[in-house]
């Protein structure tokens, strides 16, 4: 936590610097392309590592979820066949109505997450594309 906070104040940072650095460039000479393509490509910067960071870490959450839903379908499986088996315990349905309401909620939870994946992931391959466009208009003005 205290590494994502600490790209957040570099971010602030960043920020306050092109706040500055723009109030200057309006004082004095308009701001040409290639500032941009510095300002686009120090955003990039600055914000891919923290996509990557919660990419990775709705992976590892998705994967634990699934692992949750596995043991959740076991037990329950379980808690139903020594229901049946033993009718002398005591009820065990309630316990069972409950596990099946958890189930359902870290399904949806998944799903939550699913979704939130697919859309860091859409994120980060649109910054890619926009990186490499970046490149190659950074190459053809050079050139």
């Amino acid at each position: 936590i205290d590494h994502q906070y600490g790209e957040f104040q570099t971010f602030q940072h960043y920020f306050k610097q092109i706040n500055l650095s723009r109030s200057m460039a309006s004082e004095q000479v308009p701001t040409d392309d290639l500032s941009q393509d510095m300002f686009s490509e120090g955003l990039i910067a600055v914000v891919k590592p923290a996509i990557q960071t919660v990419d990775t870490q709705v992976q590892s959450l998705r994967f634990t979820q699934l692992k949750l839903k596995d043991s959740i379908d076991r037990l329950s499986g379980d808690l139903d066949q020594i229901s049946d088996l033993q009718k002398e315990l005591p009820n065990l349905e309630h316990y069972v109505k409950k596990l099946t309401s958890i189930k359902r909620r870290v399904a949806t939870v998944n799903n939550v997450l699913s979704n939130v994946q697919d859309r860091v992931t859409g994120l980060q391959g649109r910054v890619e594309k926009e990186q490499a466009k970046k490149r190659t208009l950074l190459s053809a003005t050079v050139s």
